[in-house]
């Protein structure tokens, strides 16, 4: 049984994960002689391409429901697999009424990053198995949460089986074209969500150091993408305008699915020092696309970047060091075909899937 808080409704990097792993669950039915239920609580629709309405139920945020009918599916079922630790009082029934039974719970970043709950803390403390996406995040397990390193297992990310791959590598005319992009320009290019309650992304300090490329003589465009909440939608608009940025910062919003490979295509760098992520599954599109990449060093990106073997890795608080980042791979030649063989030689859907078999056969 593999439970999850959103797969479908939602799009993010948890639950780009959940999709993955829910198809390769399914995909492992018949050679691991094995049956496969999954449920999300705040899902209202399934995607076939990973699994239909047979095999993933979805709940429309009915919380109670959700509860219930699962605690009465416990008694048929040999593994419980909670996708988030918000699921925790789950995992706890399951091992007081089966304390025989396997439980593993899946651990993504920044829930475990801080202060949990008591019932959280005894799920982890109850479960036969932890999976971490990155090796930063089972340091926080330990360090923080107090959890045995020898039932932590890594488990990283991988890029989306039906993410789309570019085989060739222009730049997107219309996208040039809607934001304006002169021949000659470079475009850095953010992907992620403002929220004012996490603040650990970086495109603060990025938005820093870009008046220092225009006093260079760089000629640039920043598109900072993804969707923002009101408060820091204000607040990053303000700090534009402060450093006279508006003729050199665009904020599109949302970005469709069926846009996001072209934003990458556009862009000659993508860079996001964060010091809060557990592993950034939005840097393996990039590198898809075959698009350098800067990323912070103080978290989970040092793995996504295979710790600067497939990106440049800076100290995401130190605003020189990011600068100089993006102004040498500014200025370096591309090999993006190159890039996207060494990111999928990593972290391919085909890899995830050899390592999920070797889960769910210990």
């Amino acid at each position: 049984m593999f439970l999850t808080l959103t797969t479908f409704s939602s799009t993010g990097g948890i639950e780009k994960f959940n999709r993955a792993f829910v198809k390769v669950l399914l995909q492992l039915q018949s050679p691991l002689l094995m049956d496969v239920y999954a449920a999300g609580m705040y899902d209202r629709v399934t995607d076939p391409k990973y699994a239909g309405k047979k095999n993933f139920h979805p709940f429309y945020g009915n919380r109670i429901k959700f509860v219930f009918k699962h605690f009465f599916l416990f008694f048929k079922t040999d593994e419980l697999i909670l996708g988030h630790l918000n699921l925790a009082i789950l995992g706890r029934l399951f091992k007081m009424l089966f304390p025989q039974k396997k439980l593993t719970v899946i651990c993504h970043g920044i829930e475990v990053f801080n202060t949990i709950t008591a019932i959280q803390k005894k799920a982890l403390q109850s479960a036969d198995v932890i999976l971490a996406v990155s090796h930063f995040t089972k340091l926080q397990l330990v360090n923080r949460q107090g959890v045995d390193e020898k039932k932590i297992t890594v488990f990283p990310n991988t890029i989306d089986p039906y993410f789309q791959m570019p085989q060739q590598f222009e730049k997107p005319a219309y996208l040039l074209k809607r934001y304006r992009i002169s021949a000659g320009e470079k475009v850095l290019f953010t992907l992620t969500r403002l929220n004012s309650e996490e603040g650990y992304k970086g495109y603060d300090k990025i938005l820093h150091i870009l008046p220092a490329l225009v006093k260079k003589g760089i000629q640039f465009k920043y598109i900072l993408a993804g969707k923002a909440d009101a408060h820091e939608k204000e607040k990053v608009q303000q700090l534009i305008q402060q450093l006279d940025l508006g003729a050199y910062v665009l904020m599109p919003g949302y970005i469709k699915d069926e846009e996001i490979t072209d934003h990458y295509l556009l862009a000659d760098v993508f860079v996001m020092p964060s010091k809060g992520e557990g592993f950034g599954i939005v840097y393996l599109e990039a590198m898809a696309c075959g698009l350098p990449v800067i990323a912070g060093n103080k978290d989970g990106s040092t793995e996504a970047l295979q710790f600067g073997e497939l990106g440049t890795l800076v100290d995401p608080d130190d605003e020189s060091e990011l600068y100089e980042a993006i102004k040498t791979v500014l200025q370096e030649p591309k090999t993006p075909e190159e890039l996207q063989q060494k990111m999928l030689s990593f972290f391919s859907f085909e890899r995830y899937t050899e390592r999920l078999q070797q889960h769910m056969r210990a």
